[in-house]
This record gives structure tokens, sequence and C-alpha cells, in this order.
């Protein structure tokens, strides 16, 4: 299996702000991973010194075996910025295809990979048209066609969905998660439900370290218990409700939410909790507008990294 990160005792300092501190990590992505953590956790950092755009100030980092600026990892190694910039004046497709002989294809097979990329992300629509007369959404779409030329061994996202109307996001993430089958993908996002929604795999970071690296179902599997909305119902009364039921050790309502509930259990029997939580609930005609095991996902991420200082 490729190896495509390998971080070892990795620091970034700029003029004595520790922008990464000691990072470690080690990433031979199967399915799309997504890497988060709170402002100044070290991401943006990260993505640079693995483009090769900045050097770490100590430590070890190879990218598909080879240093970031090596030509080795040339086309093998692609980046989707947050920024959506492009020339002006210039059409879409002479750009690709610019970019496309940049790494070493003859103009056919440039022209034949430029009609590829705009089709994987439904853009051969606007292929003959200059980049400002574009939606932000649609150059959105340009740059993912631009960071998949070559097909490359590893792309690097960051907030692919950032500054997107909900329609356009929504487009973004379904084309995400089916080139999460075809490519090896990181995402950096704040956005975790979108992280959720497209991701495997989870990276969190927090003071320019790593505080763990996991499956998603894994990080949610360490709180026993299911996130419920509830419609018209007290806390009083709902632990009178489901007093009755065996293995239920605590309840508890957000308070920015009343209608959001979690619903701790004891043991490892999700499935029978469950069966018997939705019966008694509908027995008692109290709404379930939504259920899930374990908590929102901001909430996994905050205790693994409080526990982890």
């Amino acid at each position: 299996m490729t190896q495509h990160i390998q971080c070892e005792s990795l620091s970034k300092y700029y003029k004595g702000i520790k922008a990464l501190n000691g990072f470690d990590l080690e990433l031979s992505i199967t399915q799309p991973t997504g890497i988060v953590g709170p402002n100044g956790a070290g991401k943006s950092t990260l993505f640079s010194i693995l483009c090769g755009f900045i050097k770490p100030s100590s430590g070890k980092v190879l990218v598909m075996g080879a240093s970031p600026d090596s030509s080795e990892n040339k086309g093998k190694l692609s980046l989707l910025p947050q920024d959506t910039a492009m020339f002006k004046g210039i059409d879409v497709f002479s750009q690709l295809k610019h970019y496309a002989r940049l790494q070493g294809l003859n103009k056919q097979a440039a022209i034949k990979e430029v009609d590829h990329v705009l089709s994987l992300v439904q853009g051969a629509g606007f292929a003959k048209q200059y980049p400002e007369t574009l939606s932000f959404g649609q150059r959105k779409r340009v740059m993912l066609a631009q960071s998949l030329i070559g097909k490359p061994e590893l792309i690097l996202m960051d907030e692919p969905t950032s500054g997107l109307d909900p329609v356009a996001a929504t487009e973004v993430r379904n084309l995400l998660r089916q080139l999460g089958n075809e490519y090896s993908v990181i995402i950096s996002s704040h956005n975790l439900s979108e992280i959720e929604d497209i991701c495997s795999d989870i990276v969190i970071m927090n003071k320019g370290k790593l505080v763990t690296h996991s499956s998603l179902s894994e990080l949610t599997r360490n709180s026993r218990c299911f996130s419920l909305r509830l419609e018209n119902v007290s806390k009083v009364h709902l632990s009178e409700i489901l007093n009755e039921i065996s293995g239920i050790s605590k309840i508890e309502n957000d308070k920015n939410d009343m209608k959001s509930w979690l619903i701790y259990y004891e043991n490892d029997s999700a499935e029978s909790v469950q069966i018997k939580l939705l019966s008694r609930l509908s027995e008692q005609k109290i709404a379930v507008s939504e259920l899930k095991k374990g908590k929102a996902l901001a909430d996994e991420i905050a205790e693994v990294i409080k526990n982890n200082n």
C-alpha cells in the first residue's frame, strides 16, 4: 500500500509562533480523509509544506516517498486551493490545456485530457468561456478539473466548498464523493458536515500537533449515546418515559437547542436500546425528527481535543 504522507517531528515556526510543533503522521489513503481542527491548529501550514510551497523549520516530511519539492512528485501531487484565481481573457479550455502541457502531455494528449477532466466535473458546457464570465461555483469546478489533470496519486483540497451557495456546495460535494472512489483525496475543511458527508477517515490537529487519526466510525463509537431531535417533551417527562428501559444511564438536553437530546446507554447493545427507545417514544406519541448514533461530530472532536490537552 502506498504511503502517501510521512511526517516525523515536523515543526514550522513563524517569528516564534509554532504553527507546527512536533507533528507526526503517517497516511496511506484508501478513502477520502478529512483534516480538521480549530483555527491555528496548523492545517494550512501542513498543506503548504506538503505541496513544497514552504520548508519546515525541522523534522522530516515525505510525500509518496520523496521530498515535497522533488521532481519525482511531478504530476503525482495536486492541490485544489480555497481561492479560485484564474487568468482573465483566456478561455477555460486553453488554460487547462496549458496546465496539461506543463505536465508533459503532447498537444493531442492534452486536449483529450482536458475533455476528460471537464466531463468529470460536468464542466464541458463552459469550456470556451472566460473565467470572468463564470459564477464562483463554475470557477470552483474548473479548479477541481485542473487538480485532476494527469490523474495524480494524491489531491489536497483546501475548503473545497467555501464561498459556494448551498446548491453549488451540494453539487461539488456530490462530485467529491464520486471522485473519492478513484482518487486519493485529503480535504481540509471547517465544515464538519462536509467531512462527515465525504470522508471515511479523519485527522484531528490542535496547536500544531496530531491529536488523533482514526476512522469516523471509530471516533463516534467511543461515545455510547444517541443524538435525537424530539418535539414537545421536557427532561422530567422524557426521564419518566424512558425509566423502564434498562441500560439507559443519562439524558442530556442541549441548552442552545431544546429539541436536541443526548441519551446515553451503559453497554454495547446499541441496536437493542435503539429499538426499545423508538418503541417507547412512539407509544407516547413523541415525534422523532432525527436520530443518529453518537454525538455531533463537532462535540466528538472538541472532547477528543480536550482529553488530549
